[in-house]
């Protein structure tokens, strides 16, 4: 009876490690990937994405697969249809240049566990935002001579200057510094846990605040005649609040787009939830890339932060 009594309690533990491990596994499969770092041969810089044709439509630090989606500045959807180490190739979806809406003319395939969005609520009058970094190391190369410090990347003050526009325009913040090294695939698994604290916060949105790794041409252009870095919104697809992050996304886009026009490369749609299932009105903005100066970065935020303030005050 004893001996009866052992075997069954080893089989349950047996399928309860077998369980745990499936999910473990589960978990790593859909996470976001780490952005390269191009120091080996099998750990590519960056990717370049071209059409049908051979036109380059995007480059970019973020790990592309298969039926991602690209929204370039000009409304154009893509979906990628094949990537072969740092070279993907993407189909035109969208051709026209229209204002995007709510439902992208795209192929249910590409937006695995999707349900109905959610409408953004009207944001009360006190407004509140919070900010994180998940790769606690980017920095800009021709400002610090690297492009990482762990721990220390010029990535916090990109965020610093993010936190001072909405506070200047009467948006409290909380700007955590929490670090979140090493730059590796468990790297969103660590910030999750400063995610969840913050939203403990009820804030009104949460953002994610990067640099890519691309060409600086990918990035660069001027803003009222300025230097500054471009920005790109990076959506995550196996998300059950994809919808909604994406209509947020989209009232983003829009009020960039009207205020400095060219200031948006676009919307990233990458496998991954990059978190952003944690919250309804949760962003992550690429701000510029490793060739960038720092001070091209922080004054594209500033622009950005002004998108931002317009959405959250609804306006």
């Amino acid at each position: 009876m004893e001996t009866t009594a052992k075997r069954y309690l080893w089989i349950f533990f047996g399928i309860l490690l077998a369980v745990l491990v499936g999910a473990y596994l589960m978990n790593l499969v859909n996470a976001p990937q780490a952005k390269p770092l191009g120091d080996s041969q099998s750990n590519p810089s960056y990717y370049t994405v071209r059409d049908e044709i051979g036109n380059v439509v995007l480059e970019t630090g973020i790990p592309v697969h298969v039926d991602d989606i690209w929204i370039s500045d000009q409304n154009q959807q893509y979906q990628i249809t094949r990537v072969e180490r740092d070279q993907a190739w993407a189909s035109l979806k969208k051709a026209d240049n229209s204002p995007l809406t709510s439902m992208l003319s795209l192929d249910n395939s590409a937006q695995p566990a999707l349900g109905p969005a959610v409408p953004v609520q009207t944001p009360p009058q006190d407004i509140h935002v919070v900010i994180y970094h998940t790769h606690t190391d980017e920095c800009y190369t021709p400002t610090s001579g690297t492009s990482s410090r762990p721990g220390d990347g010029d990535v916090y003050e990109v965020g610093v200057k993010l936190a001072d526009t909405f506070r200047l325009n009467g948006i409290s913040v909380t700007h955590s510094l929490n670090k979140h090294d090493p730059h590796d695939i468990n790297a969103y698994h660590r910030s999750r846990r400063t995610a969840t604290q913050l939203l403990t916060e009820a804030p009104d949105a949460a953002f994610d605040i990067h640099r890519d790794a691309a060409p600086v041409s990918a990035y660069q252009t001027t803003i009222n005649g300025v230097p500054a870095s471009r920005v790109m919104i990076v959506m995550g697809r196996t998300n059950p609040k994809f919808k909604t992050n994406l209509d947020y996304a989209i009232q983003v886009k829009a009020a960039a787009d009207s205020l400095y026009p060219g200031l948006l490369r676009g919307i990233y749609i990458g496998r991954g939830d990059y978190n952003q299932d944690l919250y309804p009105t949760a962003l992550l903005l690429e701000v510029g890339t490793e060739g960038n100066y720092q001070l091209s970065a922080e004054r594209a935020v500033t622009a950005m932060g002004d998108a931002l303030v317009a959405v959250l005050r609804n306006r």
